[in-house]
């Protein structure tokens, strides 16, 4: 009886203490969203800036920008060797294409704009020109930098240590019945 009770044991606390892993958008409080698959902070308020602007004054913005004590904020990267709009390896295409993040679903941020925002890429072709990203739409395509789009600031890395987390009540409660059950067992 004995092993199967430290069988019975170890299946359900393996069970309990094992969760299944998937790409989160996790909220770090104070403003700051982190994407746990790109490995960046976004800001949980997608029109900070509050105006649009030119590509050079938005670039100008987030290298000047300061948030919650870091000063090291950019603006998201475009992966321009995919042109159609399966691609996803760009910040701004993940959020929309693989999260689900648009204009109208805007999940944990707010003030997402139905509108065009600057990535930090140049145009290869022609340096008038940068990328942007339409979070209505979900499609990408280059702008003259002397128009004006939205700025959405993010940086590398996770902006807060991350928290050990504590266990359940639920394993607790069964990790204490079990305790008590062996030790039952061992009496007899």
């Amino acid at each position: 009886m004995n092993k199967y009770v430290f069988i019975v044991t170890g299946l359900l606390l393996t069970l309990f203490l094992t969760a299944p892993s998937g790409a989160e958008l996790l909220d770090r409080g104070n403003g700051l969203i982190y994407d746990d698959i790109l490995d960046i902070t976004w800001l949980e308020y997608a029109n900070y800036s509050g105006e649009t602007m030119t590509w050079d004054e938005a670039m100008s913005w987030a290298d000047t920008f300061d948030f919650q004590g870091y000063d090291d904020w950019r603006l998201p990267a475009s992966d321009t060797s995919c042109i159609d709009d399966t691609c996803w390896e760009s910040e701004m295409d993940y959020l929309f294409h693989v999260e689900g993040i648009t204009s109208t679903t805007p999940g944990q941020f707010s003030d997402v704009n139905p509108y065009m925002y600057w990535s930090a890429t140049d145009d290869s072709t022609d340096p008038s020109k940068a990328w942007r990203f339409n979070f209505k739409f979900g499609t990408r395509g280059v702008s003259t930098k002397t128009s004006t789009r939205y700025a959405w600031a993010v940086r590398d890395g996770d902006s807060t240590p991350p928290v050990i987390p504590e266990p359940t009540g639920l394993v607790l409660i069964i990790a204490g019945g079990l305790t008590l059950a062996a030790g039952h067992f061992r009496k007899k």
